[in-house]
This record gives structure tokens, C-alpha cells and sequence, in this order.
């Protein structure tokens, strides 16, 4: 895993002494160790408000544990992507749990005060609500599609973190008022999410425009259709972006393709901690792949990267071929 940025690379690496230190005392080894080649490979952009240093906390210590075979593996055999068969070993909950905490400490040596959710996540997989330290898994049926979309904007958690406690000490109310309101957002969102009900989907006419004689993108052409509960979502991310940005934590770029996607019709937000990294684009899920690779061009005009993700994956497995 190529890092270019040395604060971070640096960071990473007191993590892993931390982690590594750990599990030698808390597996006894220290008589038996023998030298091991580790490789981590991502899939992620680091350093993009994913979550990246999260699941390098996770992998790490998923894979010293299973190492000193310390965990209670469950075989699931499975494809892999490439098409060979492969066993999947999945984790008991206990173990998951030690996993997550050790995984957390470890971000505290990089970020200094994270929230706790990234590494829950990356360690449970799929969609968990996470509050004041209570973890708690929710089950949708509702399909989730995103565009992720780089700025490729470098940012520094720990400073924004603090940016914003700082202004929570300058304007306490105003400040208090915003928090509620993101808190009463991610509630309503947890609803949606367990909602099972089908309401009827409304479409939406779309119309292509033309001037100077290049077709515009403010408007996708076709006809998207969308579900009462995505246009609830597209509407809650819309608010959440703008009481981030009162907060302090957008960011020029960030702006610049919450504009570009709502051209589209398309509802943008911030990940992670903001100040670059980022931006998540809800996808409805009618909608037609012309479509979506025309916003990715557009947004790739830009010189930003996109790739498209969707919610629920697996928390940590270990595999073996």
C-alpha cells in the first residue's frame, strides 16, 4: 500500500506498533514469534473520509489474531469474484468484539478522538447506527446505491474535529441547535431504512436542454422514477450537507460537486470528517446506467474521480484458499 503522505505513513505505522504490541501480550507469544512478511492491500482511497485508516486497524488486527489463532472461525465456502471457490471463515460475535476495540484504539493514535463508527462498521459490516457508544445493527431490504466521488483533496481529521469544537464554544446554542437537527436527520434515516412498506414510486419528467450547441447535463434525460423513501433520503442528505457546511467542515470542491450532481437531480453530501476527502451521491434505483455514467463523465470533466459502491457489505472475514 503506496502512502505519499509521510504524517500519515507515520501514523499508520505507530498504530500497527500499538496493535502488534498488544496482541503479543495479549496471546503470550513473545517466546514463540516468528518473523512474517504482512502485506495490506485497499481498495480505498486513503485519507478520503471512507474510513480507510479504520479498516487497516481492523485488517491488522483480524489477521494477528487469526495468526495466533485467537478467533473462533465459522467455514462458509463461497465464490470469490474471480470465480474460484474459496473458504470464508467468519468471525464469532466475541471475537468481533475484541477486534473492534483493540481496532479503536488503534485510531486513536491517528486521529486522537474518532467516534468509534468507522472501525464498528468495518469490523460488523453492514449498516449499523451507532450512538454515544451504543452499537446497534439495522436489517433493510431497501436497495442503496452511491457514487462515491474523490476531490482528491487532502484533510486533516484531528484540526477539523477540533474546528468545529471551537465553534461550538464560540456560538453553544447555534451550535447545539445544528447538532440536534443532524441527530433527528440520522434517526429519521434509520426509519427509512427499516421501513418495509411499498409506496408507489413517482416519476419524475426529465427534460434535456441544449445551448451553444452542447447538451447540458442540468437535467438527465429520461424518465427517473423514484420511491417515496428515496425521495425522503434525497432530501435529508440536502439538509445534512447544509448544516455540515455550517459547521465548517465543506470544502470548495466539495461545494462544487453537490452543484454539478444536483444539475443531475442527483442529492450530494460530505463523508467522514469533511474538508476534502469524499462526496457521496445518493442513486436512485431506477436509475438507468446511461445516466449515471454521463454524471461521472461530467464529474470526471472536473478532474475528480468517481467509482459507484452500495451499502451492506461483510464485516471481517478470513479467507482461505
Amino acid at each position: 500500500m503506496l502512502i505519499k503522505d509521510c504524517k500519515l505513513e507515520w501514523l499508520l505505522i505507530c498504530s500497527f506498533t500499538f496493535i502488534f504490541l498488544g496482541w503479543i501480550l495479549l496471546t503470550r507469544l513473545c517466546c514463540s514469534l516468528q518473523p512474517t512478511k504482512m502485506t495490506v492491500t485497499s481498495e480505498l482511497p486513503i485519507g478520503s473520509g471512507l474510513g480507510s485508516s479504520a479498516a487497516f486497524c481492523v485488517s491488522i488486527t483480524g489477521a494477528l489474531l487469526a495468526a495466533a489463532q485467537q478467533l473462533d472461525l465459522h467455514r462458509h465456502l463461497g465464490p470469490t469474484e474471480e470465480g474460484d471457490m474459496q473458504r470464508w471463515l467468519d468471525v464469532d460475535d466475541k471475537d468481533l468484539d475484541i477486534i473492534n476495540r483493540w481496532a479503536f484504539e488503534g485510531e486513536k493514535i491517528i486521529h486522537g478522538r474518532p467516534s468509534g463508527i468507522d472501525n464498528t462498521v468495518s469490523t460488523f459490516g453492514y449498516i449499523v447506527k451507532f450512538r454515544q457508544g451504543q452499537l446497534s445493527r439495522i436489517q433493510t431490504t431497501m436497495p442503496l446505491n452511491m457514487l462515491l466521488t474523490n476531490t482528491k483533496v487532502g484533510r486533516d481529521t484531528k484540526s477539523l474535529v477540533a474546528g468545529v469544537g471551537a465553534r461550538a464554544q464560540r456560538h453553544p446554542k447555534s451550535m447545539a441547535a445544528i447538532f440536534d437537527a443532524v441527530d433527528s436527520i440520522s434517526e429519521e434515516v434509520v426509519s427509512i431504512l427499516q421501513s418495509n412498506s411499498e409506496e408507489s414510486r413517482i416519476e419524475h419528467n426529465i427534460v434535456e436542454s441544449k445551448k451553444d450547441g452542447h447538451a447540458q447535463s442540468e437535467l438527465v434525460h429520461n424518465t427517473v422514477s423514484r420511491s417515496v423513501e428515496e425521495i425522503k433520503l434525497e432530501e435529508l442528505v440536502q439538509i445534512n450537507q447544509g448544516l455540515l457546511q455550517s459547521m465548517g467542515v465543506s470544502h470548495p470542491c466539495i461545494d462544487a460537486i453537490c452543484c454539478r450532481t444536483s444539475k443531475h437531480k442527483l442529492q450530494s453530501k460530505l463523508t467522514g470528517a469533511g474538508g476534502g476527502g469524499c462526496v457521496l451521491t445518493l442513486l436512485p434505483h431506477c436509475l438507468k446506467s446511461k445516466a449515471i455514467e454521463e454524471v461521472k463523465a461530467d464529474l470526471a470533466a472536473e478532474g475528480f474521480e468517481c467509482f459507484q459502491a452500495h451499502i451492506g457489505g461483510k464485516g471481517v472475514q478470513i479467507s482461505k484458499k
